[in-house]
């Protein structure tokens, strides 16, 4: 069973992509999404906490949004968040792919954004970047989060440069909205199908 990860920058529409490996039968695994539970549990949650006050909580919970003001304006703030929470995402990873070989797919995707910037390739055989131009990147994350162009920008330059992903990844797909990107998808899947063991 082949491990493949899938990973762009913020609004190139990696989850996007992650979907439509899951309607063509493949199982995902969003790091991301596992990061938000990890995050919250009470003993991640604490931690947080102690480290960065009580400035951060809202009606005693975490603030997403206080604690994104602070880790996206400060690289020692999120390399710490991240050194936390990401070895918990890498266990769990390989829990859920311990359950997912006795259905003996041909290969499994974990979906993050963080795949380079957290040192994770080694758990990989394959990388897929989803790239997308700049500007339609901000006009999306504006979209989706409701957050200003600078605050986009700002969260841009805090992850690695997308030519920089291109270059160390194996398969780009690009969505660019001109392509279609179910073609591309299906296209990586027999690929990938193609070259397992």
């Amino acid at each position: 069973m082949q491990k493949i990860g899938l990973t762009g920058g913020i609004g190139s529409g990696k989850t996007t992509v992650a979907k439509l490996f899951e309607m063509l039968g493949v199982s995902v695994f969003y790091a991301d999404l596992e990061a938000h539970r990890i995050r919250n549990g009470v003993e991640v949650s604490e931690q947080i906490v102690r480290h960065f006050g009580n400035g951060i909580l809202t009606k005693n919970r975490i603030d997403k949004q206080k604690l994104a003001d602070i880790i996206f304006k400060n690289d020692e703030a999120l390399r710490w968040v991240n050194n936390l929470i990401h070895p918990l995402v890498e266990k769990e990873f390989e829990k859920w792919c311990n359950t997912q070989k006795e259905h003996n797919p041909k290969f499994v995707i974990m979906e993050s954004a963080l795949i380079f910037e957290a040192n994770l390739e080694c758990l990989f055989d394959k990388i897929i970047v989803v790239d997308a131009p700049e500007e339609l990147r901000i006009e999306r994350v504006i979209k989706r989060e409701n957050i200003s162009k600078e605050e986009v920008l700002q969260r841009i330059a805090m992850q690695m440069s997308a030519d920089e992903k291109c270059r160390r990844s194996d398969i780009i797909i690009d969505n660019d909205e001109r392509q279609s990107l179910i073609e591309q998808v299906a296209t990586v899947m027999s690929s990938v199908v193609e070259t397992s063991p």
